[in-house]
């Protein structure tokens, strides 16, 4: 009962692949600036915090090592680079999107001139085609002349030829 009476809203499929695009935009923002997050947190430098004991940490040589040999210019740098090239991907979808529907006016304006255009259309169309069928009648009529024209001096020559 409730499904007949519920009508399901379907997008064109440009716009679902528009707004399928935007979607994966803003999830791989969403996972840069996790990642950047967390290899921010990897990376830090310790800080000392009278509360708690960093020392056990901070103290292990493998942590130390691992600490020193992360370029961390590199990585936020290309973290960066990551970030702003999917910011302004999403900016360049969402200004892609239609703003809002058009209202009753403006689209029966598109469609008056829609038909306009039709008509005009098939207007040019009608006067190539005469013009064409014009110029199909002009071609009929030579080459019936020409075909004519092979007939009788076909017969002249076999009247000649026949003659001597």
């Amino acid at each position: 009962m409730y499904l007949s009476t519920f009508y399901y809203f379907q997008l064109p499929t440009w716009m679902a692949d528009r707004l399928t695009e935007l979607q994966d935009a803003i999830n791989l923002q969403a996972e840069n600036l996790c990642n950047a997050i967390g290899v921010i947190q990897q990376v830090a430098q310790p800080s000392f915090f009278s509360d708690f004991n960093w020392a056990s940490r901070s103290a292990k040589p493998e942590y130390q090592a691992f600490i020193q040999a992360q370029p961390t210019d590199d990585i936020a740098r290309s973290f960066a680079v990551a970030i702003s090239a999917t910011a302004k991907q999403l900016d360049a979808l969402i200004g892609a999107l239609p703003e809002e529907e058009a209202s009753a006016d403006i689209q029966r304006a598109t469609v008056h001139k829609l038909l306009e255009a039709y008509r005009s259309e098939g207007a040019k169309l009608a006067r190539i085609t005469t013009k064409l069928e014009s110029r199909l009648a002009d071609v009929r009529r030579c080459l019936t002349a020409i075909a004519q024209t092979q007939l009788t001096t076909q017969s002249l020559e076999s009247e000649i030829t026949c003659s001597c």
